[in-house]
């Protein structure tokens, strides 16, 4: 993305221009009023807009912070102001932030689709990692390979966006695919709880169930995110075909037949079933979506729908 094309405008948004990447304006606006959402208290460090157990009640003063573009208005405090004459927010004892992680599967699968499903998974990290830091949350992401091979330490300045819109547009193709190695790589670097967010199309050999359960044991609050291209869901083949592993090279020569098909779907939406009760029993959040979907419209209506944005 042109970097010289994006800032953070009066109301808090970054305002992008000049870019023909993944992260657009229009993207960025339509989701500027959600915040994500953790359905536990998380203890956080600094002032922010998550609740914590560490504090008491919501109407139990705790401090002050100076104000800035894009915060409530609401809670300008204008007794400091006529004291002072500069503008504060009273912050609450329950209003402290937490971390945020947004991992993306970066394997070959992932960049089948048209659109890919790389496109999107990056789009929604990016997404996410924006209402983090527009919350006063820490954001950090990472990318899911054989291992967790790129990483991006929590940052919680909003002018950081750049580099982090930067880091997704980056990431290389992964040879290889170890969804739980890479989750369980994680804990190489974070320690407490949080909240992570893991964007795959959950197609890797070894699976995922190891690895979420990892993050489980971490105290982190998980959110899965399947995405699927529509061919994957629906295919549209009939005949005497040779079907290659776009990750391992491996070609199958099959006859494609109705009943074929229709055992396929019936596959799939088992082991879609097997993820989605999988996370439920572990108290974890499962939603699917296709990678020809709008960013935009996932994060304001599916996620917002499941209770993970408001």
């Amino acid at each position: 993305m042109n970097r010289s094309g994006c800032d953070f405008g009066r109301e808090g948004v970054a305002v992008l221009s000049e870019t023909d990447g993944l992260f657009d304006a229009e993207l960025l606006k339509k989701i500027e009023r959600l915040s994500i959402v953790a359905r536990k208290s998380l203890a956080g460090r600094s002032a922010g807009k998550r609740r914590s157990p560490r504090r008491g009640s919501s109407v139990e003063f705790a401090d002050y912070r100076n104000y800035t573009s894009g915060d409530d208005f609401r809670q300008i405090d204008w007794n400091a102001y006529a004291r002072f004459e500069r503008l504060y927010l009273k912050l609450f004892m329950e209003e402290q932030d937490t971390t945020v992680h947004a991992f993306v599967d970066t394997s070959r699968s992932m960049e089948w689709g048209t659109p890919s499903k790389a496109r999107l998974a990056r789009q929604l990290a990016g997404a996410l990692a924006y209402l983090g830091l527009t919350s006063f949350d820490n954001v950090g992401l990472g990318s899911l390979g054989a291992g967790l091979e790129r990483y991006y330490p929590p940052v919680r300045r909003r002018g950081e966006i750049w580099r982090i819109f930067e880091f997704l547009e980056g990431l290389p193709v992964a040879d290889e695919t170890d969804l739980n190695r890479s989750l369980r790589d994680f804990g190489r670097y974070r320690r407490g709880p949080g909240i992570v967010f893991v964007i795959s199309d959950f197609l890797a050999p070894g699976g995922y169930r190891e690895g979420l359960s990892h993050l489980r044991a971490m105290g982190q609050e998980v959110i899965a995110i399947q995405v699927l291209s529509a061919d994957e869901v629906a295919p549209e083949m009939a005949g005497d075909l040779r079907l290659v592993d776009v990750e391992s090279g491996l070609a199958q020569d099959v006859s494609v037949t109705p009943g074929l098909l229709r055992a396929y779907r019936e596959r799939l939406a088992a082991y879609t079933g097997e993820i989605e009760d999988f996370c439920r029993r572990r108290e974890s959040a499962f939603l699917q979506v296709l990678s020809s979907d709008k960013a935009d419209e996932v994060v304001a209506r599916s996620l917002r729908r499941a209770g993970i944005v408001r």
